[in-house]
Parts: C-alpha cells; structure tokens; sequence
C-alpha cells in the first residue's frame, strides 16, 4: 500500500533504504488498478506510470543507496482489479485473492528471474495481498510491520481490520512503531518489536538552529498532512488569541473544512507540500512547531514522523495529549485547551535557550532512521542468520 515515491516522507521506505545496507532488498510498489491504467492512458500528467504497470517498461527500477551495494530493486506489479467498493465480505474476499495472486505470482515470476529468492518478506500495512504469502512463499518467514491502527484508517477500515487479524495470526513477528499499537494488538504467540519512527540527520544538520532568533512577529507552525486529525477548533482559539503571531500551515490538505476555518485570519497562511528535501529550510524559519492533533481510536496509537524532525532542527515543540509518548516528556509542552496551548507558546518563546536547543537536536540524533533501520536488522536477524 505504499508508494516508494510521493511529496510526503513514508517510514517503510527510510527502513528499507537503512536495511539495504545488510540486505538486497526489492520493495513491491503501491499496486495501481486496472482503472488507474486507463486514467493514465488518458491524462498523462497524472504521474501514474502505466507503461511500467502494463509491462511495456521495465517493471524493475533501482534505488542507489549510496553505494552499488545498498542498493533497493523497486517492482511495479500488473494492474489488479478494484475492490474496496465491495460492502459483501465474500465478494471482496474473492476479489482480494485474484489480486493478490496476480501481484505475488509476478513478484514470485521476476524474482525467479533475477536469480533472488526471499529469506525473509516484511508485510507494512498491507495484509490484503499479504494473506497469500504462504501460498506463494511457503517456509519464508513473514513479519508484519504496522504503523498506525488500521480499523480506524478511513480508507482501510471497512475491511482492514478483518484482514489484519487474520495476517497476525499467520506471520512470525510484529514489528509496531508505537507502544500503544503494540500493547492493543500483539499476540502472547508471536514475536512483538516496537521500531519507533525516525528521522534522517543528514538531511536536517544543514538547518539546525545555532541560536535563538529576534525576528518578530514570530512564527508558529505545523508541517505535515491537513486532515481529520487536525484539531481547528483548537487551533482556531489560539490564532484568535495571538493575532501578533504568524501561524504558517505547511502540507497536503485531505481536509478543506480545516482551511475553510483558519484561512480567513490575516496571521494564518497556509502553503502547499513540498518536496521532503525542502521541509528542513522551511522548519528553520519556525520559532515554535506545533502538532495539534485531536485524541480519538486512530490519533492514540501514533508515533508521530515529524516530531523528531521538529527536535533535529532544535525547535521547541507544543502537541496534544492525541498519544502517549512519555519519551518526549521533558522535550515537549502538552496543552490541550486553548489557554494551556496559547500559554505553553508565550512560555517557550520567552524561556528557549540555546541549551534546550542542543538538547532537543542531540535526542533527535540517537532516532536516526539509521539506528532504526539497525534495530530492524537485528530483528530480522532471527530469522535469516
């Protein structure tokens, strides 16, 4: 389910860049539907790669990690037929087995090819097509990696949750990036690994704030997807409350009642995603981040991505009570009501020093993806040694 390549950065890729180092890896790319080919056909600046879909390109592009060594073989699979419309559990389970065999029979077809075998297969929130690995890969060992809970994903909730309950009892391990998730979904018969997300230091050191800043008006923002999660009403209170601070609000908007709220305060601006290569330049003009998230069944089990790319910059950083994340404790201010949150900024704007700075940077150092890709290694190792 995901996509290798996308303006927004994605946690199984940073690890399967990392693990690329111990491992020849082939990452199986998000698979595209038959009317996702069609719509290619027709609008070529839709970015969907049809020729590579249809066989006409090679399936097969590589990533260069650095070296010809750490290197990651991506594989488009053939179009698969749409599913999700189905609200018949049979009807969909039917259409889920073509598909995953139509995409394992071609991982299977051109792995063969290349003269690669897996010896270990690792599912990241993907137990459509995963239900029929054993079928496919019989005797490989199969870890699951989840990052968020997938009955409460809007898009994948319908039939997710089922799926997933049937994969965990298949697979060898579970690897989650939340104790939350690992605490509600491990089973006492398997293999259970938190692996929490990271962050990419070398991207980051070129931006990191040496030195508190004097500019004024200040900057508040937040970087990162707009959707439900986004807590308005909150955040709506607090720019009321700080006309004479700037909120910036950086990234795709999968919520439009979020900009509908905010966009009409002249201190709120809101700006599109950008390439993951720009979000460090664009966080070091920020004098606080923020992540205002709401609390509910899908927020509590989150790890968020962008809080240890906050603290690589070395900003101070204000965010719901949405999960437990007792690590960040002494690094963050929680504020859930407006007073608390427009306090909590007026407090750090006034008490930042550079201490706190090299103290956020230097915890954001030791949550490197490189030391997370190591701890899926030495997971991995049980398994392949």
């Amino acid at each position: 389910m995901t996509p290798w390549k996308g303006d927004y950065l994605k946690s199984t890729v940073e690890l399967m860049k990392g693990i690329s180092s111990e491992y020849d890896v082939w990452f199986v790319d998000y698979p595209f539907t038959v009317k996702d080919v069609l719509t290619g056909m027709r609008k070529p600046n839709s970015m969907i790669p049809w020729k590579k879909i249809m066989g006409i390109e090679n399936r097969i592009e590589s990533f260069d990690n650095g070296t010809k060594e750490d290197k990651v073989n991506i594989f488009t699979a053939p179009p698969i037929i749409p599913s999700f419309w189905a609200n018949n559990d049979q009807t969909f389970e039917r259409l889920n087995k073509i598909n995953y065999r139509i995409i394992l029979r071609s991982v299977l077809k051109t792995m063969k090819g290349q003269n690669s075998y897996p010896d270990a297969i690792i599912t990241a929130f993907n137990p459509f097509t995963s239900v029929g690995i054993k079928e496919f890969f019989p005797n490989v060992p199969n870890i699951y990696y989840c990052y968020d809970e997938i009955s409460a994903a809007p898009w994948l909730k319908k039939h997710g949750g089922k799926m997933e309950r049937k994969l965990m009892e298949e697979v060898d391990a579970c690897v989650f990036t939340s104790d939350h998730l690992a605490k509600i979904k491990g089973l006492e018969t398997k293999i259970n690994k938190v692996v929490k997300n990271g962050v990419d230091i070398k991207v980051f050191a070129p931006f990191v704030k040496k030195e508190l800043t004097s500019n004024s008006p200040k900057t508040i923002g937040y970087v990162g997807t707009i959707d439900d999660r986004f807590d308005t009403v909150l955040i709506k209170s607090v720019v009321e409350k700080m006309p004479n601070c700037h909120f910036l609000m950086v990234g795709r908007v999968l919520d439009q009642t979020v900009v509908e709220q905010l966009e009409g305060f002249p201190n709120v601006m809101f700006k599109p995603a950008v390439a993951i290569t720009e979000v460090p330049g664009i966080m070091q003009t920020l004098d606080i981040a923020i992540i205002p998230y709401v609390k509910n069944k899908f927020t509590i089990s989150i790890y968020p991505l962008k809080i240890n790319e906050y603290l690589a910059i070395g900003l101070p950083v204000i965010m719901t009570s949405f999960s437990d994340l007792p690590e960040f404790e002494d690094l963050v201010k929680i504020a859930d009501r407006p007073d608390t949150f427009v306090a909590a900024i007026e407090e750090l704007l006034e008490k930042d020093s550079p201490a706190l700075i090299e103290k956020r940077q230097a915890f954001a150092a030791e949550n490197s993806w490189q030391k997370k890709a190591s701890e899926l290694i030495s997971i991995l190792r049980q398994f392949t040694d």
